[in-house]
């Protein structure tokens, strides 16, 4: 069962069926919502799997609502001062709005807001179930999650991080990631990627940013040992695996340009994306133009089986799929036909068919259409930018193929870069070749790519992620843009993922991918990711996590049938970023599950696309002038 899966079970079952189950049968409820909750409700459920729980409407307890005093209101809202407050005024001792209430806190409830509740004599009388739901994530897909904290990076690893907002922060990852596991039902053996030693030159207080993920991953283990000794359900015994990183583990990772469908639509689209829902106009038969909304998500075959593919193969892919649906659909047939083809007789049984098949025709061509519409946006797009020398040169950096030389080349060719291409070609650079920035050549950098004050205080601001932007002494101070050598690589180089050989720009993989090979093979090191408590000896956590597979990328085509994700099993190995993750990890865990018949896991503090990264960096620390 996927994330999604699990968080609609828990609000559907756990929580809406329990408080209907003993109304009349002709009786609906109503669900009241807090921001935080709205989110994580409209992540995983549609209005029809609450109208079949018979919930007739959804409302805001930011918002005035309608008194129905003959009615019973679930509430599934946050043990925020705020919310409680809201609920506690519903039900003034004159005017209560609600009959009875059922209320669900999504995480733990402080012991003052509890408090404040007892002191409610009206709500008390009407209070049918006070429970922690322990549900705070956004399921981003089957194998992807997020605990909605877009401003991780300015709190946790930023300039101004006062102790407040970085203890504030990193207490609600902690609550978050637990009711991860507290719906997984699963006690992960936690592991952490051990930080380095602040170095001479690096910003103040990096050695505090180095120990987050150590941090965050000793709060988690105390508060879900807490949870395993008040909850009956929940295991005494690791079952499964985490570990915890920051989103310095690979700093390239958010800004490299990706090649895949579903990366590069939330690449080059992100401004018509919003909360996964595409805004698109098309021109209709009649030459109207015509506003339409589509969501991007698991409940579209098609999204599902493109997402994940390069570009050029979704792309031939589509074109398939139009010509088969074309060649296949006796309506298609028909109507193509009709625009000054040979058109067959129709009798009667064959007009039956047409009619009765016209709903599900419609529906697919409007899938397939839509899908044709955004591949010829994201190629034409690819194509105006010049994307594939762009794409080339960011992974010849990656891979140690190019140097300062080849970036000189292309930005005076390329006059017409859009600036943020301009900005995450040179952070791909900085990242690739450390300690090359001066004041005299940051200057230089700006004139010869026409870069503002903020796109270079962006791209120093990477220094908080770990990256050694500027020289650490010692160095010349006349600029010479071409190294006299290569850079190796800084990453292991796995090649094209299978079935990908033949598309260009497949070779760059995010490090995510090396973390779940050597946690799948046993073989992560203890040194670099010790865990806050060894695996106790009941614990299951190594029978489930090795595999007696030989991990390669380049594995000869099998002549069995693919595997795909719903045969995958076993007991979940989650990795949780702090700082935000990519597109492309998520695709990583989905890839590797399939690939290797595991069940991985990923999430993070936000899922974010390449230009709202660039957004979150540059407010990590304040201007200064260069």
């Amino acid at each position: 069962m996927g994330l999604i899966e699990v968080a609609r079970e828990r609000i559907l079952v756990e929580m809406v069926e329990s408080c209907v189950k003993d109304l009349p049968d002709n009786e609906w409820t109503i669900l009241v919502v807090d921001e935080m909750t709205t989110k994580v409700l409209s992540s995983v459920c549609a209005v029809s799997n609450l109208v079949e729980k018979r919930v007739s409407i959804v409302e805001n307890i930011q918002k005035k609502r309608q008194p129905l005093p003959n009615m019973t209101v679930i509430y599934f809202i946050s043990p925020t001062p705020g919310s409680v407050s809201r609920l506690l005024n519903d039900f003034a001792a004159k005017k209560p709005l609600y009959k009875k209430a059922c209320v669900f806190f999504s995480s733990q409830l402080p012991k003052e807001e509890l408090e404040r509740i007892k002191q409610n004599a009206t709500l008390l009388s009407r209070l049918a179930a006070l429970k922690e739901l322990n549900l705070e994530f956004l399921a981003v897909d089957s194998r992807g999650f997020a605990t909605s904290e877009p401003h991780t990076l300015r709190n946790m690893f930023g300039e101004d991080a006062s102790k407040g907002s970085y203890e504030q922060e990193l207490s609600i990852v902690v609550r978050r990631l637990a009711s991860v596991f507290a719906s997984l039902k699963e006690f992960p053996a936690i592991r952490f990627k051990m930080g380095k030693a602040p170095q001479e030159g690096d910003p103040m207080g990096s050695g505090e940013r180095s120990l987050i993920a150590q941090r965050i991953a000793v709060s988690l283990h105390g508060e879900l040992t807490k949870m395993g000794g008040a909850v009956d359900s929940f295991p005494k015994a690791e079952t499964c695996e985490l570990v915890i990183v920051d989103r310095g583990m690979d700093p390239v990772a958010p800004f490299i340009h990706e090649w895949t469908y579903e990366c590069m639509c939330f690449d080059l689209l992100s401004d018509e994306i919003e909360n996964n829902i595409f805004k698109y106009s098309i021109d209709t038969n009649m030459g109207d133009s015509e506003e339409r909304e589509v969501i991007l998500g698991e409940n579209d075959p098609i999204w599902v089986e493109l997402r994940h593919k390069h570009i050029a193969e979704a792309s031939l892919l589509l074109n398939d799929k139009m010509n088969y649906f074309k060649s296949a659909n006796r309506l298609a047939k028909h109507k193509a036909a009709g625009k000054g083809g040979e058109k067959d007789d129709i009798d009667t049984s064959d007009l039956k068919q047409m009619v009765e098949s016209l709903p599900q025709y419609r529906e697919q061509l409007k899938r397939l259409s839509l899908h044709v519409h955004i591949a010829t946006r994201l190629n034409t797009l690819a194509k105006q930018m010049g994307l594939h020398e762009i794409g080339k040169l960011e992974q010849d950096l990656v891979y140690g193929n190019a140097t300062s030389k080849e970036v000189i080349k292309l930005l005076g060719a390329r006059t017409h870069m859009k600036e943020e291409d301009k900005v995450r070609l040179l952070m791909t650079y900085v990242t690739t070749h450390p300690e090359k920035l001066d004041n005299n050549r940051r200057m230089q950098w700006m004139k010869l790519a026409k870069l503002t004050a903020e796109d270079m205080h962006t791209i120093n601001n990477l220094e908080y992620l770990g990256v050694a932007v500027s020289k650490r002494g010692g160095a010349k101070s006349a600029l010479s843009f071409a190294s006299k050598k290569k850079k190796r690589s800084i990453r292991k180089e796995h090649g094209a993922v299978e079935g990908e050989e033949q598309w260009q720009l497949s070779r760059f993989q995010p490090i995510v991918y090396d973390i779940f090979e050597d946690l799948m093979k046993g073989e992560l090191s203890q040194d670099e990711y010790p865990y806050v408590s060894p695996p106790s000896a009941g614990a299951v956590v190594k029978k489930n996590t090795q595999i007696n597979v030989e991990l390669s990328v380049r594995k000869k085509k099998s002549t069995q049938a693919k595997k795909t994700e719903e045969n995958v099993g076993g007991k979940p190995i989650v990795l949780f970023i702090v700082g935000g993750m990519t597109r492309s990890e998520l695709r990583v865990a989905h890839k590797m599950s399939a690939q290797f018949s595991s069940n991985l896991i990923i999430g993070s503090t936000s899922i974010d696309s390449p230009n709202a990264f660039l957004q979150q960096v540059m407010g990590i620390s304040n201007l200064e002038a260069l």
